[in-house]
């Protein structure tokens, strides 16, 4: 697998009139888990959207490897960038190997069903349904599964493209504790293993776990990119959230299990 650097740039973009973000302007590294953190509506969706090349609406430009996102053709930028949206749906009846043999559509110059699949792919989806842990669910149709078995699903879905770049919305939407950890576990594994990852995410005790480092927006903008510790600040989360944690913890654990919301 090649290893791809991506390069957003002064990004502007409105949704209808109103502007969701402003003069955006990073860089995520190969074997790095970047973290994009904020409130609700502080535009986290739509700047992955955006890098994912699914938006378009917008200005500024994007670049994967020094190459424009814009100016690959879609199933290259299909191959070198795989995307998990924030609440993936299925409309067919499909089973959750079926839906995981989807991320192998870019590398297949022709797609049936009834075709057989070769080496390559099997390997790859056998390895992503084995990652995720869907192994015992492989042939059960996704509409009988639960919400965080789907979500676990799309997730093995979107790594068995095998892209350089991996994009991922909220992919703990429904889990239980146990694979929330496991799901970022499973991340981080990927960065070290090469891949470029971005995750947004609202859990900060996630983000400070496992992100090597975090983008914190607020106002439309970047209000701190980081380490975790340097973005994690008590002045930070004060603007962003409106919280204060405790000072033993942001120095040790950055457990925010225990912090207090600010009354007006």
């Amino acid at each position: 697998m090649s290893t791809l650097k991506l390069t957003a740039s002064a990004i502007e973009c409105q949704l209808g009139s109103r502007r969701v973000l402003t003069n955006i302007s990073f860089s995520a590294e190969p074997q790095q888990l970047t973290g994009i953190i904020g409130t609700n509506g502080a535009g986290k969706s739509t700047l992955l959207s955006v890098l994912a090349g699914v938006h378009s609406d917008f200005t500024g430009s994007v670049s994967i490897g020094g190459q424009r996102l814009d100016r690959l053709p879609l199933n290259d930028r299909a191959k070198q960038v795989s995307c998990l949206p924030q609440n993936p749906q299925v409309h067919w009846d499909l089973t959750a190997q079926q839906v995981t043999e989807l991320g192998r559509l870019p590398h297949r110059r022709r797609f049936n069903w009834l075709n057989h699949t070769d080496n390559m792919d099997n390997k790859a989806v056998a390895a992503a349904l084995a990652s995720t842990q869907c192994e015992n669910i492989a042939h059960r149709p996704v509409q009988s599964l639960s919400n965080g078995e789907r979500m676990r699903v799309h997730l093995a879905r979107v790594l068995a493209v095998q892209a350089p770049i991996i994009l991922v919305d909220e992919p703990t939407n429904g889990l239980d504790p146990y694979q929330q950890i496991h799901c970022f576990d499973l991340l981080r594994r990927q960065a070290q293993n090469g891949c470029t990852v971005i995750a947004a995410l609202h859990d900060l005790d996630l983000a400070a776990r496992f992100c090597d480092r975090l983008l914190l927006l607020h106002n439309k903008e970047i209000l701190s990119l980081g380490a975790p510790a340097d973005v994690l600040t008590p002045a930070n989360l004060m603007e962003a959230y409106r919280i204060t944690p405790p000072v033993r913890t942001i120095k040790h654990n950055l457990n925010l299990a225990n912090w207090e919301r600010q009354i007006d």
